[in-house]
């Protein structure tokens, strides 16, 4: 039943893959090695390019910037409409993912540099934004990057190249790179010119990012997405739990090293004096700063750094939500039973997704004294943030959201995870029979 899809880069044999690999680590590799050669020289020519700037603002100029800044963050909703109207599903959520490990990895690198940001040094620098985590590398330097470039690579490919099924213009294509080009560049230098990083932190999060998404649309997008649909199509027994323990590894190790540079940050790299510095600098420049924070507080520095990092065990409860939710994903037929759903049914079916999404808002407003407490949760006051909302919204996005479609009636078959009824109990509930009946009739009434 399953067809692999055509929206993913077109394929490479071994040799193709293993030559871009050892190109592109050794591109990664070089400019490490440029970055620490001329890591000062770049830091003061951002000293003069940033005080430049700041000193000689046309009008407008600041709430320009901001908007790039700020503005960013659309981009995530486009795959959550994507996730709600259009036929792939796995791909947006597999966009979303990715997003999260840009963070995640953002964080965790952070943390391994451990280097300020431009006005907690330079007196003269004025933040435009109050951040409060090193700047090395950026972090809206990675997330625009991922956001802007893994948005048409994964759920518009056709904007790269012809896909059998969709064809742009050449000049819709020429004026989609050229925004996302332009918009990411944007991103980075209102981050100079707002005072918060030097350019040599945001060309060193375009060249992580850069390198994060060659490989993974390369070595690892196709295989998952390929997987993932056959496991959920009838007949199959879903994930393997070997995969799940791989992932659950990975989370943990990642979870270690995070713990290790933090602890690292804390009692060696950074001294209490330096760091009192630097939170002297936020509590006089940041208009809104009312607290005066020190090497230990939770939102600062290697603090919120390690909790932000830790936003990797999502893949992990994904992963378990697919295995536990016992769906099937049959992406061909959501756009023909979508249409056939009424408005009402629809603007429900986008009002449960927001409602479940908005119960993980408080969580995040909730303060701790704790950094362990921030990042794992306190269990005697059940207070939770970073892993446990983690857990819970990639729970959230599999299993809950597709049950309550089910139990109000309004799921449809090619929804993600669709449930099945409650007399075919699992995926291979549906004989082979059944499933070729249902494409019969779809492709009949298709045509």
């Amino acid at each position: 039943m399953y067809s692999h899809s055509q929206n993913q880069c077109p394929p490479y044999n071994h040799y193709q893959l293993m030559k871009l690999f050892i190109i592109a680590t050794f591109a990664l590799f070089l400019y490490i090695a440029l970055d620490l050669i001329f890591n000062q020289e770049m830091w003061d020519a951002n000293t003069t390019l940033t005080l430049y700037l700041q000193s000689n603002q046309f009008s407008g100029e600041k709430d320009m910037f901001l908007v790039f800044s700020y503005s960013l963050y659309v981009l995530p909703s486009i795959a959550g409409i994507a996730f709600l109207i259009l036929d792939n599903k796995l791909g947006a959520l597999l966009y979303g993912g990715m997003i999260l490990f840009s963070v995640a990895s953002n964080s965790l690198l952070k943390n391994f540099y451990h280097q300020p940001r431009p006005f907690f040094i330079v007196q003269e620098i004025e933040p435009y934004e109050c951040n409060k985590e090193f700047g090395k590398p950026s972090g809206h330097a990675m997330s625009s990057q991922a956001m802007c470039f893994l948005l048409p690579s994964i759920l518009f490919p056709a904007i790269w190249k012809d896909q059998p099924n969709c064809k742009y213009p050449l000049y819709l294509r020429v004026l989609f790179i050229f925004i996302i080009t332009f918009w990411t560049f944007m991103t980075g230098f209102s981050r100079v010119f707002m005072g918060v990083h030097s350019f040599g932190q945001i060309l060193l999060g375009w060249v992580y990012q850069g390198y994060i998404s060659i490989i993974y649309m390369n070595y690892f997008h196709d295989r998952i997405t390929e997987y993932l649909a056959q496991c959920l199509q009838v007949g199959h027994q879903g994930i393997s739990t070997r995969v799940i323990y791989i992932i659950g590894l990975i989370a943990s190790s990642w979870t270690c090293v995070s713990i290790l540079f933090l602890e690292l940050n804390r009692y060696l790299f950074i001294s209490p004096a330096e760091a009192t510095l630097w939170m002297n600098a936020v509590y006089d420049k940041c208009q809104k700063q009312t607290s005066l924070y020190t090497i230990d507080s939770p939102p600062v520095l290697q603090n919120i750094c390690f909790s932000m990092s830790l936003y990797i065990w999502f893949m992990l409860s994904f992963v378990i939500g697919i295995k536990l939710s016992k769906g099937i994903y049959l992406q061909k037929q959501f756009r023909y039973h979508y249409k056939s759903l009424s408005c009402w049914s629809k603007t429900l079916r986008i009002f449960v997704l927001i409602l479940l999404v908005a119960l993980l808002i408080p969580f995040f407003l909730i303060e701790f004294n704790s950094v362990y407490a921030q990042a794992f949760g306190q269990v005697m006051e059940s207070i939770i943030q970073i892993v446990p909302v983690s857990i819970l919204g990639g729970l959230i996005i599999t299993v809950v959201y597709s049950k309550v479609l089910y139990y109000l009636k309004i799921s449809v078959p090619g929804d993600f995870l669709q449930i099945i009824e409650s007399d075919q109990s699992a995926p291979d509930g549906y004989s082979n029979l059944l499933l070729n009946r249902m494409s019969f009739e779809l492709q009949a009434k298709n045509s």
